[in-house]
């Protein structure tokens, strides 16, 4: 016999929306009440603040060390293809290196649920940042190409430890009635950290080929000088982990909510259904980025940019995705959380179709730009979705299937993109992205907008606002007004 953990926000009761319903009654007086009415508003920049200073300490950390190690890995990311490029390896090699290293995450991630639960979240995250560290530091110095094999395997192992519990920390740390707007805010730290790793990643060849003597710009001394910069910037990511308190503990936090209502068998199946279908939606939309997106800093090389630039349009896409990622909620409460899912995707395609029928640097700024952007809003969308659709005892378990899928997609999709990029250019793989973006959100789309919990409105977020029903206060009685006595009824005095 299994029970079903969950919150207002995060229901699953398979085909019963009546369980649904009485114990969000159960909830709705409960500590976990909040005004509705508060939550439709566009969120301000004050707002923000204010609800960045409401969570834990531990979160706050957290979020402190996703800004460092993402920061990190966004200059390693862009520095580490050009370097490779500068040793004399091509597109086919680059493929075989980042897929080598999304392979080793995606096949780590599908154990994380196992691996958090045996030595814990926290252990989880500093074993991973010290192996990636450690990683990247040989990855800058290696030449060989089986050092860089092994290497880029240990970097993506560490990197999934890193990385993947992002969500699993935020669901678990931050208050119920708020885990859109934290996940939101983690995807936007993650989104800043990309813009000041492009900047860092776009600059530093060149100021260490500037102050330090003999070493010429552009070339791979200078590059590796970048990659040593990204390694100790995810180093110095271990100082806000060392700094928990909580998810230091050896045991993990008791749960948020009481097991409120026995889970039926069909509820088991549907929540199975459902998990495996957020799983491979995720690698259709990995195969989307991955047959396109490793190689786009080489792409705009094609077109006459140098590294300078690319750490330019790469900040640029940062700076504008952390920004409109914090609005993420907001489009969500307004469009429902389905629906907004579905426009985030869709919508970078036919930017992606003017690039293939006229391919040119302005376009492709400006797709890579438009992608970026949706792509932040979409997964604090997902995300929250996600946990409003299963129950909290599979949340960590569909995060790492999700990533681990996601990434055997990105790594297959990388292994084809460099070797049709090297046969016969760019134009097969942009066609691919397109494909399979539009595959993705239309899969979504049906299904989930099918889903007993959205077509009988238990999910409420699911659902565009005008089609929303308010949780108000039930009206006043009214108090029947009193009679007015009639003259021969008044007493006499």
């Amino acid at each position: 016999m299994t029970y079903c953990q969950h919150s207002p926000r995060n229901p699953l009761f398979g085909d019963d929306p009546a369980a649904y319903t009485r114990d969000r009654e159960i909830l709705s007086h409960g500590p976990f009440a909040h005004n509705q009415a508060t939550a439709e508003k566009t969120p301000t920049m004050r707002t923000l603040l204010l609800q960045f200073r409401g969570y834990s300490r531990d979160l706050k950390l957290f979020l402190c060390f996703s800004l460092l190690v993402n920061t990190g890995f966004a200059v390693f990311g862009l520095v580490f293809n050009l370097y490779l490029y500068e040793l004399g390896y091509r597109e086919d090699a680059l493929g075989l290196f980042n897929g080598i290293q999304i392979l080793a995450l995606a096949l780590v991630s599908v154990g994380i649920g196992a691996i958090v639960r045996r030595v814990g979240i926290w252990t989880s995250l500093i074993t991973g940042l010290v192996l990636y560290a450690a990683a990247c530091v040989g990855l800058a110095l290696a030449t060989g190409f089986w050092l860089i094999v092994l290497l880029a395997a240990l970097s993506g192992a560490g990197l999934a430890l890193a990385t993947t519990l992002t969500m699993p920390f935020v669901i678990e740390y931050a208050p119920v009635h708020r885990r859109q707007e934290a996940s939101a805010l983690a995807f936007s730290v993650i989104a800043l950290a990309t813009t000041a790793g492009a900047l860092v990643g776009g600059l530093a060849p060149s100021l260490f080929a500037a102050f330090l003597p003999g070493v010429a710009p552009g070339t791979a001394t200078a590059f590796r000088c970048g990659l040593l910069a990204g390694s100790a910037l995810c180093a110095a990511a271990i100082l806000p982990l060392l700094r928990m308190t909580e998810p230091r503990q050896p045991h993990a936090p008791a749960p948020q909510f009481p097991n409120l209502v026995e889970e039926p068998v069909h509820a088991q199946h549907r929540a199975r259904r459902d998990m495996w279908t957020f799983v491979t939606i995720a690698g259709v939309m990995a195969i989307s980025g991955g047959i396109v997106i490793p190689f786009y800093n080489v792409y705009l090389f094609t077109f006459g940019a140098n590294a300078r630039d690319v750490g330019y349009v790469y900040a640029l896409a940062g700076l504008f995705a952390a920004l409109a990622g914090l609005f993420a909620p907001a489009l969500a409460r307004r469009a429902g959380s389905l629906h907004a899912v579905f426009l985030v995707r869709i919508l970078p395609v036919p930017f992606f179709i003017l690039l293939l029928l006229a391919p040119g640097y302005a376009v492709a700024v400006v797709a890579y730009l438009a992608r970026a952007v949706l792509t932040s809003m979409n997964w604090p969308i997902d995300s929250t979705f996600t946990a409003e659709v299963l129950p909290r005892r599979m949340v960590a378990t569909v995060f790492g299937l999700r990533s681990a899928s996601w990434n055997f997609g990105w790594a297959a999709a990388s292994f084809l993109g460099g070797w049709l990029i090297v046969q016969g250019g760019y134009e097969l793989p942009i066609a691919g992205l397109i494909v399979f973006a539009i595959a993705s959100a239309i899969a979504y789309q049906l299904y989930f907008s099918r889903h007993p919990l959205v077509r009988t409105g238990a999910i409420q977020s699911a659902l565009p606002a005008t089609h929303r029903v308010r949780q108000t206060a039930p009206a006043p009685q009214a108090v029947p007004p009193v009679p007015t006595p009639r003259l021969d009824e008044v007493p006499a005095p």
